[in-house]
């Protein structure tokens, strides 16, 4: 594929101050304190009790400053959750709407304008690279919207307010392994997701699925007779490729009219 851009509006969050990697540290559930500048990871912000209220990317853009993007309408309410533990840290959070230029492909990234952040995609093994920024620009074509959501449900991730619910348990999003770190120590919402991965993980998994058969949004899945799932994003044509929330243990299931419909990991690209 030649190289093409995709453009986004994107939500942010500022972090910055003395007390900003410690703070965070803290409070997500990725690794902030070993954060090299200009690095990127995945992150939940989870509610005390466990549940989701946030799926980001943070980024260490200076010694003392952290960049958090997310989706459009998501940027206000973690801003308000990261500031509800702040006390007397030394700390400012501010939130802005931002633009987002997806880069697929290999582009020459010197011939870009305004760019306040480089990032990798995080999509599994794409080595795509997002640039944020109030008004970045590059020179290249754009994609439509349609080919862009057919990369992102065939080799991209979920996001959060469309496959990734609010209020939803981390062990279920098959993103442990991308946005958790197990070694970190304690941060907010930590006990139920080492609870719930020490009894061998969450009973149903946001996965990706390929079918030759039609695929809808609320499609049921089922095996042996068993609803096992639902479609919950899906392309418009053949082949359908998206993502579904599945039992754990399916790896093939039946869709409408008992069209074969393959389910794997997120993280496999090309079922």
């Amino acid at each position: 594929m030649n190289s093409v851009i995709w453009a986004t509006p994107r939500d942010v969050v500022v972090v910055e101050g003395s007390d900003a990697e410690s703070y965070l540290h803290g409070q997500i559930s990725q690794d902030v304190d070993d954060m090299a500048v200009g690095e990127s990871r995945l992150s939940f912000l989870l509610e005390p009790k466990g549940n989701i209220e946030s799926l980001f990317r943070i980024t260490r853009s200076e010694n003392q400053q952290y960049v958090l993007d997310t989706e459009v309408d998501h940027g206000e309410l973690l801003k308000s959750s990261l500031e509800r533990f702040k006390l007397r840290s030394k700390i400012e959070f501010s939130w802005s709407r931002w633009r987002m230029i997806a880069v697929l492909g290999q582009a020459d990234l010197s011939e870009a304008h305004d760019v306040e952040v480089v990032a990798p995609s995080g999509w599994p093994g794409s080595g795509n690279i997002d640039l944020l920024g109030t008004s970045p620009s590059l020179d290249l074509p754009e994609c439509s919207a349609e080919e862009y959501e057919r990369l992102r449900l065939a080799t991209g991730l979920p996001v959060i307010g469309r496959e990734i619910s609010l209020g939803g348990i981390p062990n279920e999003t098959d993103l442990l392994d991308l946005a958790v770190s197990f070694g970190k120590g304690c941060y907010r919402g930590q006990e139920l997701v080492e609870r719930i991965d020490s009894r061998s993980g969450g009973r149903r998994l946001v996965r990706r699925v390929e079918s030759e058969g039609a695929l809808a949004p609320g499609d049921e899945l089922r095996f042996e007779d068993a609803k096992v799932g639902e479609v919950l994003s899906i392309t418009e044509d053949a082949p359908y490729v998206g993502f579904a929330r599945v039992r754990a243990d399916v790896d093939l299931a039946d869709g409408p009219e008992d069209a074969q419909v393959n389910v794997a990991s997120i993280h496999d690209v090309g079922l």
